[in-house]
């Protein structure tokens, strides 16, 4: 018996730390039904608390309670500390850190004190203070283990003291002290060939390569690290490989397959109720859908997040998640929020001394200011950031704080500083050695020496980020050195190639956003699937909770009946009438053994079937995934295939109708003939109209295909130019035209687009125009980061039991019309195409008012964080 005691105590002092890996439950489980040694059974009560206490949360918490109260009962003083400890080790892992610190104190006040059980409550509460950003106090706990264990023959313990105080360090961006602690603790790991250990020193050390900008390094120890993950098949491991990989994806800019991987981390941590770990890779989905300009679901990803971590008390993340969120509100012109967001991130990390996330506020707001125009404030916040930076030696955040001062130059048209701060830049991107970011600095320089008419310089650059576009294989990158190559050669005269490269940019744009949209159909299936299997187990859980009380309610009345058998028979002294009752007693006790039996088998069965259905669900999910991205190619090619015939077919089918056009204006003059030039005019009216369509079908492919020029629209001489073109039909109508423009921004969006808007409205006011003193009136105003155009005429108006289908292909609401119901149904699709909205106003004999609202567009993702 103390030979077993002493087994099962070293063996749970060296499992305690690790995390979820493989153990023998069942085992300890049956040793637990065995033995009859009080302490034997709570050493192995506390074990088994330890083996589920990530798989089973609750369980664990059972094992470790019923430990305890075993413990306390024989005044066993280690059994009852490690009870404690591991307690506290549950209300840790839930976020309850109040809870957590409680337990670990009464542990660690239990007397006589095991040194082990001390040093390990001292690095729990130091990990709870860490979570709770009370660094200092975090940091004197793991020193306090660590000199508690020096010396002593307890390397595991030592081990994760070193590899926490790493952890730590990583935070406060100490990276050189980071990297001496985290190599202790691999050095003692690696003499125990404790390999979940390293695995996990391995995933911390790629956090210090990754802040100190080295990614092939950082690569190397993920590489290591999901290697181990995988052999040992322990998930909690697998779940830190993959948010690491993702991790190392996201920061070379390759963000599509960064969040394809963070979500395989999400759906195996479901299983799980780890809410720090899973507000960590909310925060990361959001940070991916982010940088793909995604920010709805970035904004929706950061609020799950931030529900977590406000909740347990998670500072660092907290501020973290103000600053992102503030991010996402200035790239949507929402710079209240924004301010607000950022104000409440520098005040939390200002409280905690976070010196890396001040810098990433302060560079924040000099973004925020520089999109207001207030240039001097953006200056300032900018060059507090880049101090912060380089005194913490953070070489990617002053790249990136130089690369925003060089736009604030820009801004302000003063090229010649902003090359020479692009310049400093674009040198430390280069002795950082990060492609990603060097190819955004590449991509910055040659957009600036188009606007210093350097154009052999500014080709140079480009050139360099195309190759760097290529080999990180990054399609934002690629798509943005498109578009300034596009830029270069308008600014070259060279129109031919400047389309020829906004169809490469266009392209790249479709085809990341197509794979976003895939990604969130998928992502909604999924989270379909989750919920429903989710509903199913919540119910058989339900019912099995049931039967678990209809069992205990039997057991309780088995007991109640056994007192009073006991009772009865103190008090009869015949034999026979003690055999009786015996027998009675005999045949409930074996029915209810029998209903209990009964109702085990039917909990195995409901077990079974669960166990079958969420099987069957996996299946379904894999399924669907093929069928979604097998449908999404052909649909792709289709849609390919179709707008290529309709633009070809429009353009043939033109040319003979010009031929007929041009054969009735020659008849006019060769022949004499009144019928026959009647017939002529009627073959060039209906030649006109049909060309007319076509010019209507070839503007819905240019809709949509948005193969369009993308600069500033000057909404009046669009509206003056699309005048002058009917300019005959308004002179026969004796129509007036005037046009109102009230904008105190550039309008930056696709002029061909808003053109075709406007023609069309223009022609169906003419169509439909009243008799007296008819007139077309065009208004824009600017509502904040929204322009409103409004075009009104006083013709025959539009009953309001057709105004919802005017809209539709082929529509005519008047038999009368002669038009080919095109205009409206081409209006539409094109405000939706500009991510706009289009309503009417109509009186029938008033008139009619189109009003459409667009968004004053700017420069998408221009600035690095």
């Amino acid at each position: 018996m103390l030979r077993l005691f002493f087994v099962l105590a070293l063996f749970y002092v060296q499992a305690l730390p690790v995390f979820g890996q493989a153990n023998p439950v069942d085992s300890l489980s049956k040793a637990l039904e065995d033995t009859r040694n009080k302490r034997e059974r709570v050493d192995i009560l506390n074990e088994l608390s330890f083996r589920t206490n990530n798989t089973e949360p609750a369980k664990s918490l059972d094992y470790a309670t019923r430990a305890y109260q075993e413990a306390y009962e024989i005044k066993y003083s280690r059994g009852i500390q490690a009870a404690l400890s591991l307690q506290g080790y549950y209300y840790y892992q839930k976020g309850e850190h109040t809870q957590a610190l409680e337990y670990l104190r009464r542990s660690s006040a239990v007397t006589p004190a095991d040194y082990e059980f001390q040093a390990y409550n001292l690095i729990i509460t130091g990990n709870v203070f860490r979570a709770t950003a009370t660094y200092d106090s975090a940091r004197q706990c793991y020193q306090r283990s660590i000199s508690l264990l020096n010396g002593k023959n307890a390397p595991r313990y030592l081990a994760i003291g070193y590899k926490n105080l790493g952890k730590l360090c990583v935070l406060e961006w100490k990276l050189s002290e980071a990297r001496e602690a985290l190599q202790r603790a691999l050095q003692v790991y690696e003499s125990m060939n404790n390999r979940y250990g390293i695995a996990d020193t391995w995933f911390a050390l790629s956090d210090v390569s990754k802040n100190e900008a080295k990614f092939a390094e950082a690569r190397e120890y993920v590489n290591k690290g999901c290697q181990y993950a995988t052999e040992l098949n322990n998930d909690y491991l697998k779940i830190y490989c993959l948010s690491n990989e993702a991790d190392v994806h996201y920061k070379l800019g390759d963000y599509t397959r960064a969040l394809k991987i963070f979500f395989e981390a999400l759906e195996l941590l479901k299983a799980r109720d780890l809410p720090m770990m899973e507000a960590d890779l909310y925060s990361s989905v959001g940070d991916a859908y982010e940088a793909l300009g995604q920010n709805d679901m970035a904004l929706k990803y950061f609020l799950e997040a931030l529900k977590i971590t406000e909740r347990t008390g998670m500072r660092h993340e907290t501020g973290k998640l103000y600053s992102n969120m503030a991010w996402i509100y200035k790239n949507q012109m929402n710079f209240r929020l924004a301010h607000d967001y950022i104000r409440r991130s520098l005040e939390l990390r200002k409280a905690i001394g976070d010196a890396h996330g001040i810098s990433n506020c302060y560079n924040v707001l000099g973004v925020i200011y520089m999109q207001e125009k207030k240039y001097k404030e953006s200056t300032v916040a900018l060059e507090q950031a880049l101090e912060i930076r380089k005194r913490i030696g953070h070489r990617e955040g002053v790249s990136a704080s130089l690369f925003n001062i060089a736009i604030v130059y820009e801004e302000q048209k003063q090229y010649q500083k902003a090359l020479a701060v692009q310049t400093e830049a674009l040198t430390l991107d280069e002795a950082i050695g990060n492609k990603f970011s060097l190819g955004i600095s590449y991509n910055g320089m040659g957009n600036l020496l188009i606007k210093l008419r350097n154009f052999p310089a500014a080709a140079q650059s480009l050139k360099q980020a195309g190759k760097l576009a290529l080999e990180t294989g990054s399609r934002t990158l690629l798509m943005n050195n498109n578009f300034y190559w596009s830029q270069y050669f308008e600014a070259t005269k060279d129109p031919a190639r400047a389309l020829q490269y906004y169809k490469k940019f266009a392209s790249l744009n479709d085809s990341i956003y197509n794979d976003m949209s895939a990604q969130k159909l998928a992502e909604l299936q999924a989270l379909y699937q989750i919920e429903k299997k989710d509903q199913e187990i919540k119910s058989l859980n339900l019912q099995r909770q049931r039967h678990e009380n209809e069992i205990e309610l039997q057991r309780s009345q088995l007991n109640q009946q056994s007192i009073i058998i006991i009772s009865a028979i103190c008090g009869i002294v015949t034999l026979s009438l003690l055999a009786i009752v015996v027998y009675r007693y005999n045949r409930r006790l074996t029915k209810a053994h029998r209903e209990i039996t009964e109702q085990k088998e039917e909990i195995q069965s409901q077990s079974e079937e669960l166990i079958e259905a969420n099987q069957t669900i996996a299946e379904i999910n894999r399924k669907l995934e093929e069928k979604i991205e097998t449908r999404t190619v052909e649909l792709s090619q289709a849609y390919k295939e179709l707008d290529t015939f309709f633009y070809r077919s429009s353009h043939d089918f033109r040319r003979p109708l010009t031929t007929f056009l041009g054969l009735s204006e020659v008849a006019k003059i060769t022949v004499k003939d009144s019928n026959a030039l009647e017939l002529f005019d009627k073959v060039k009216e209906t030649a006109t109209n049909l060309d007319k369509m076509l010019v209507k079908l070839q503007s819905i492919s240019d809709v949509g295909s948005q193969q369009l020029v993308y600069k500033e629209v000057m909404i009046k001489e669009i509206f003056d130019t699309v005048c002058d073109g009917f300019r005959s039909e308004l002179q026969r109508k004796n129509i007036r035209v005037s046009s109102e423009i009230r904008l105190t921004d550039k309008f930056i969006s696709y002029p061909a687009m808003i053109r075709i808007i406007i023609e069309n409205l223009v022609e169906n006011a003419i169509h439909f125009s009243g008799t007296d003193s008819p007139f077309i009136k065009l208004r824009a105003s600017q509502t904040r980061d929204y322009i409103t155009i409004d075009l009104q005429d006083n013709g025959q108006g539009i009953a309001k039991e057709y105004q919802d289908q005017v809209f539709d292909m082929y529509y005519r609401a008047n038999e009368r019309s002669k038009g080919n119901g095109l205009g409206l149904y081409i209006v539409k699709k094109a405000v939706e195409k500009l991510d706009g909205s289009i309503s009417l106003s109509s009186i029938p004999l008033i008139g009619s008012t189109f009003t459409i609202m667009l968004p004053m567009a700017y420069e998408a993702r221009k600035f690095k964080v």
